[in-house]
């Protein structure tokens, strides 16, 4: 884990102390930066904690650390892809449902991530309400509320 990495997991750990009782914990996994920081941004108006991180390897650091409830990951990243990514993830937490992202959903990558483990597949570009609409299918209780 890159010191960038220790550094956002302090923070999102110290933010979710100071905040409370909390919404789901999200993993973003996105190797384009502009990407990453909208989902986060997006997601953190909506009251939720997150943390993001450009790698596989990272992730699996993170998601030993700091406490995640769901897994947004990109299908083409460095080093390991999105599905070895989700693989790995569902093998340690199998508890952590992981939504993969991807430019081209084509029929043997569906099933690809199916045995990976992967509950939902979403093609990009896709608009903020549907990671807001998926968060709320996934954790009903967990109705977002704009952050101060």
């Amino acid at each position: 884990m890159t010191s960038k990495d220790r550094m956002k997991v302090a923070a999102a750990a110290r933010a979710a102390e100071a905040a409370g009782p909390m919404l789901s914990g999200i993993l973003v996994i996105e190797d384009d930066p502009d990407l990453q920081w909208h989902l986060a941004r997006m997601l953190t108006v909506q009251g939720h904690r997150v943390v993001g991180t450009s790698s596989g390897d990272g992730a699996l650091a993170l998601v030993s650390q700091w406490p995640v409830d769901l897994i947004l990951v990109d299908e083409e990243l460095p080093g390991m892809n999105g599905l070895e990514v989700a693989t790995r993830l569902r093998e340690e937490h199998p508890q952590i449902p992981v939504v993969l992202m991807t430019c081209e959903a084509t029929e043997e990558l569906h099933i690809a991530a199916r045995v990976a483990g992967v509950v939902e597949t979403l093609v990009k570009p896709f608009r903020s309400e549907v990671i807001t609409e998926l968060v709320l299918r996934l954790f009903p209780g967990a109705a977002p509320e704009p952050a101060e």
